[in-house]
């Protein structure tokens, strides 16, 4: 039937008109304007913390539903999705499940209608998991699981004492006892399923008859299908095929002709390698796919490839991820296609190929992604809206999408992604039964949400709670789809902690409290786990407020000791949560008494492991967390704490403690700790420990080996440490990373930009009248050789370092010296648009009043802020609201790498 072509042009016409897209969104009051007035929400008119509230005038949940016709039919049935739900537990940071079962579930369908396996045929009574109406059978049904159990072991102690050739398939029902074995998705079944397969083989040639114990073709397709959800991987998908290739030899051989393969069967061996995981599993699946082609162009037509072979391949392909794995799958749909224009009718390609194939891309990694599988999507509304019914996008359909969007990372991706949920929802809104599969649901919700999380687009982070409140809301008013789960929570949560708004902690802080009240109050599917603990962690962690740190113990406090009162694992405390405390205390500020609180943290682990939890247990990031505390501690005392602290871990390291083995971070740390202290011989100490460096990665070490940053922290301690030559000992630092660069194109050690500017750095602070001289020429030298580096450029820093060097070694009373320098690298750093208060400030040091004048020209208390754009393009100035900097307005974002 074609569909309505008026409803048809206005699908099609809705998906495409972006331009008023917002045009469907109207006030609904789904939200509570108290929520802006509320105390309890953490916000209030007071302007002080104006930064970190949902303003009314930003915060609109109601964005995504028109509420007339969203709530107006909500006895409407739960979809029923073409792809299995994940735990609801899970990390924000994991990859999506959008479209990774869809293949496996439609062969289960594929296998029924096929009649290789019939459900009805071989399922037990007793491994039911429905409730019995009748309530004199609830202890009889009480456990399914182990009744099925007690029932598999019954029949194989009874199967053991029956000679070959008289097992009664009215006493033991052969192919109901395989499929129940099957069904425990396990190595034990599979190889039991075999166990039987070849028991049956055994009756046949010892002469038995009845028909139970004859080898068919279902009896084959259940031992591959067990095999291929054993769990057992590609050792799995080996037997499935070995077990495929015995049943094609005894057909050929004429033995029994009955045993004749069929698309069933190859298919099911498909479908084992796609659920293999191995990297070799697509390979294989094409190769067998090859096979069945092969035998169907010769003239076998019960082999013949269908859509499902197509899925499962195509499946295999996007389980394997990366940009050749889409490419391949996309070929694959094409080539369907051409298939259904040749009348070949049994490759038409469904929603399930498309679904597969758009997840392929939304896993490739690639930059094109997120595009090729927008242009999917659009594909198959312009097929479905020409009369093509089979090609329908639904709710996974865009679930794909936007996942593929939440993995680009590219600018603009969480708004695209909240669009195409805008999109689909109007696709529902506009006829709710003909569109029920596009009815939104809690996972869609999710991922969009986990897409703001990971953007650094303005207000991602209200964005996302805009979300939460949304779908807490519809849920209130009857939506059973769209309640809010802890991954919902846990995702907004995450997006406060990556926002960098004043009071973002607070806000994530706020969000774990109203979980646990909710949880407390019953509703189990709102439990925090790990992931929930570790973002408020982070949020913490990662807010500069003062106090932040011991906050963030505090919360980890709590979760030990819900976790010692009876709590579950999905809650207990890692090591993942106290590295992330020891993280915020290292950069804390709180000098000697945080790193000595760091040092307390440490002990602690080591009781809390001792006593039984082994899922705490300090690692090599917990140990050089401990450093870096005592490195920005500003003690005197505190490289000569991390050299023991290093000491100790190598101590562990030798005695079989492996999991402590000092590296590269550990070592630059150390290294760092020198250079801040500016200890006399610190910059002599920070050389020697990059030697032991050197020694310890050419004796084949590779986890100590140096890298940039290593480098580049010893030329810093060069630079701090005041002492006769240091310019020069750092320009030799510099110029032996160019010639190890040349020798090995290493990019690890490649020196950068932080490089040349600690060289710089280390003339403008040259102390020696003796020094200054061959300073300012090594200055200038270093200068030079960053602008003519093709992927490295001056910045911000440079110039000031530069206009230091201008300032501290060009004699004062050379007025024409340091005019003619300073203008020069002024009038380079405006070209660059890298001109900040800094550079002006240091400008204003390094030449006259009136010169100073002449060249900033727009008055002398200018900020850099109110200067032409075209200087200060690519320039980050402080938040009215973030507590981080942001860019200049006219600064063009970039994707992130």
């Amino acid at each position: 039937m074609i569909p309505n072509k008026k409803h048809a042009n206005a699908n099609f016409h809705n998906y495409h008109s972006r331009e008023d897209s917002d045009s469907f969104l109207s006030a609904s009051g789904i939200v509570s304007s108290s929520i802006y007035s509320d105390p309890s929400s953490g916000c209030s008119d007071d302007k002080t913390v104006h930064s970190y509230c949902l303003t009314q005038s930003s915060f609109k949940p109601d964005r995504y539903f028109n509420n007339s016709t969203f709530l107006g039919d909500s006895r409407l049935a739960v979809h029923r999705y073409e792809t299995s739900s994940e735990s609801e537990d899970r990390d924000p940071e994991s990859e999506s499940s959008w479209g990774d079962d869809v293949a496996e579930k439609s062969f289960l369908d594929y296998l029924e209608t096929q009649g290789d396996l019939k459900r009805s045929e071989v399922t037990l009574e007793s491994e039911s998991n429905s409730k019995p109406s009748n309530p004199q059978f609830k202890t009889k049904f009480s456990s399914p699981k182990s009744k099925r159990k007690e029932w598999l072991l019954r029949m194989n102690r009874k199967i053991s004492e029956i000679p070959v050739g008289d097992l009664d398939p009215n006493d033991i029902p052969l192919n109901a006892l395989m499929n129940a074995w099957a069904k425990t998705k396990s190595n034990e079944g599979a190889s039991m399923v075999e166990m039987l397969l070849n028991r049956a083989q055994a009756e046949v040639r010892a002469g038995n008859n009845h028909d139970g114990v004859q080898l068919s073709t279902k009896m084959y397709t259940m031992a591959v299908d067990a095999w291929a959800k054993s769990g057992e991987g590609e050792n799995g998908a080996k037997r499935a095929e070995a077990i495929l290739h015995h049943m094609n030899k005894i057909y050929i051989s004429g033995y029994q002709y009955h045993l004749k393969p069929t698309t069933g069967i190859f298919n099911a061996v498909i479908n084992a390698w796609a659920r293999s995981n191995s990297a070799n599993a697509p390979k294989h699946a094409e190769e067998i796919m090859e096979w069945m082609n092969t035998l169907y162009q010769n003239g076998n037509a019960d082999v013949r490839p269908d859509k499902y072979t197509f899925n499962t391949v195509m499946h295999a392909w996007a389980k394997s991820g990366g940009k050749e794995a889409a490419v391949r799958a996309q070929k694959i749909l094409d080539h369907m296609h051409h298939l259904y224009e040749q009348n070949e009718f049994w490759a038409k390609p469904d929603t399930i190929t498309y679904n597969v194939v758009i997840n392929a891309w939304a896993k490739s990694g690639c930059d094109s992604a997120a595009n090729e599988a927008e242009t999917l999507l659009r594909r198959m509304h312009f097929l479905y809206d020409r009369g093509n019914l089979d090609i329908k996008p639904n709710v996974v359909t865009y679930g794909a999408v936007i996942d593929a969007y939440a993995k680009s990372l590219e600018v603009g991706a969480a708004s695209k992604a909240d669009q195409l949920l805008a999109n689909m929802i109007k696709l529902y809104q506009s006829d709710p039964k003909i569109n029920v599969d596009l009815r939104p649901n809690t996972f869609i919700f999710n991922t969009v949400i986990n897409c703001w999380a990971k953007s650094e687009e303005e207000d991602s982070a209200s964005k996302a709670e805009e979300m939460l409140v949304a779908m807490g809301t519809l849920y209130q008013n009857g939506i059973p789809d769209i309640k809010p789960d802890a991954f919902t929570y846990t995702a907004v949560i995450d997006a406060w902690a990556k926002s960098g708004y004043q009071g973002a902690a607070s806000r994530a802080d706020k969000l774990l409290k109203e979980m646990e009240s909710k949880y407390i109050g019953g509703e189990t599917d709102l439990k925090p786990n790990t992931f929930t603990y570790n973002a408020v962690i982070n949020a913490l962690a990662k807010s500069g407020e003062a106090g932040a740190a011991g906050r963030a113990e505090q919360v980890l406090q709590n979760m030990v000791n819900r976790y010692n009162n009876g709590g579950s694992n999905d809650a207990k405390p890692t090591t993942i949560n106290f590295n992330t405390v020891l993280d915020a205390w290292a950069k804390s500020g709180g000098g000697t008494a945080a790193a000595e609180r760091s040092e307390k943290i440490l002990e602690w682990m080591y009781e809390l492991h001792g006593s039984g939890n082994v899922e705490v247990q300090p690692d090599t990031i917990t140990f050089n967390a401990v450093i870096d505390a005592w490195a920005r501690s500003g003690d005197k005392k505190a490289p000569v704490r991390a050299e023991q602290i290093l000491h100790y871990m190598n101590q562990l390291y030798s005695t079989g403690n492996k999991g402590v083995k000092p590296d590269s971070y550990t070592y630059n740390t150390l290294i760092n700790s020198w250079a801040k202290s500016g200890d006399k011989g610190a910059a002599k100490r920070a050389s020697e420990i990059l030697s032991e460096m050197q020694l310890k990665y050419e004796g084949g070490d590779t986890s100590v080996k140096p890298n940039t940053r290593t480098y580049t922290s010893v030329i810093d301690a060069w630079a701090k440490s005041g002492e006769s030559m240091a310019a020069k000992k750092a320009e030799q630092i510099l110029i032996r990373m160019q010639a190890l660069y040349e020798r090995s194109f290493d990019d690890e050690s490649k020196p950068n930009s932080h490089t040349a500017n600690a060289v710089m750095n280390a003339c403008a602070f040259t102390k020696i009248d003796a020094d200054k001289s061959e300073a300012l020429s090594i200055a200038f030298r270093t200068f030079d050789w960053l602008t003519k580096q093709e992927r490295l450029e001056a910045d911000a820093y440079t110039f000031t370092i530069m206009l230091s060097v201008c300032s501290n070694l060009l004699p004062r009373q050379d007025r024409e010296s340091r005019y003619a320098h300073a203008s020069n690298l002024f009038m380079r750093c405006c070209d660059s648009g890298h001109v900040n208060d800094f550079v002006l400030r240091k400008l204003r040091q390094t030449v006259t009043e009136e010169e100073y004048m002449s060249l900033v020209r727009y008055g002398s208390n200018m900020t850099a802020s109110k200067l032409p754009r075209q200087w200060t393009r690519n320039t980050r100035f402080k938040s009215r609201i973030k507590g981080t900097y942001r860019a200049s307005s006219n600064q063009t974002r970039r994707k992130r790498h």
